[in-house]
């Protein structure tokens, strides 16, 4: 039997969390895939917010939205994810339900631009106090570039000082001859004890 791929594993947990209506944010929109995934998943009077900082990023993600009859559902950034805090309206603060993030680069484009540990942390950071009370963020890294074994030691380091019992984390790799290179999937939850 094969193992789930991290992006496998996020997904089930993603289904069994979105509910109709939510907000989301895709925070490293890429090749739109997630963006798409997160439209059909938050039905149509949910919302979801993407981010990425390459136009050709954004431009195909725009396409695959409109093809896919989902580009109502969705509002694009051509802005780094450190920034989707400021671009929240005050009734979107404190509302969301989920924030993907998928980090390194984009498949098929220029291997040079990737995603930073230190802009990646600011997001995280972001992310975390606008999760509404059973919120999650749902993170895979991907390690097989320059960089990107140092930015998933950062986020698994960022993660491990969130207090246990505030947040439910899990980290999960496939155990494979190719260690230290396969992609990491981290889920971040606040617990309902958490609610105010």
């Amino acid at each position: 039997m094969n193992s789930l791929s991290p992006v496998e594993v996020a997904h089930r947990f993603i289904r069994s969390l979105i509910r109709k209506g939510d907000l989301c944010i895709d925070a490293t929109v890429g090749n739109g895939h997630d963006t798409i995934f997160l439209a059909e998943q938050v039905g149509e009077k949910g919302k979801v917010l993407g981010f990425d900082v390459q136009s050709s990023a954004i431009e195909s993600t725009r396409t695959a939205l409109v093809k896919n009859q989902l580009a109502a559902r969705v509002q694009l950034f051509e802005l780094g994810h450190e920034t989707l805090g400021a671009e929240l309206s005050e009734e979107e603060k404190g509302c969301l339900k989920l924030v993907v993030f998928n980090l390194g680069y984009l498949p098929g484009s220029d291997k040079s631009v990737v995603t930073q540990s230190q802009s990646t942390q600011q997001a995280l950071e972001q992310s975390l106090v606008n999760l509404q009370p059973d919120g999650a963020i749902s993170l895979v890294a991907y390690r097989g570039h320059a960089g990107g074994n140092a930015e998933c030691a950062a986020v698994e380091a960022w993660v491990d000082q969130l207090p246990a019992d505030s947040y439910f984390c899990l980290r999960y790799e496939r155990w494979t001859h190719q260690r230290g290179l396969t992609p990491v999937f981290f889920w971040i939850q606040r617990r309902d004890n958490d609610i105010a």
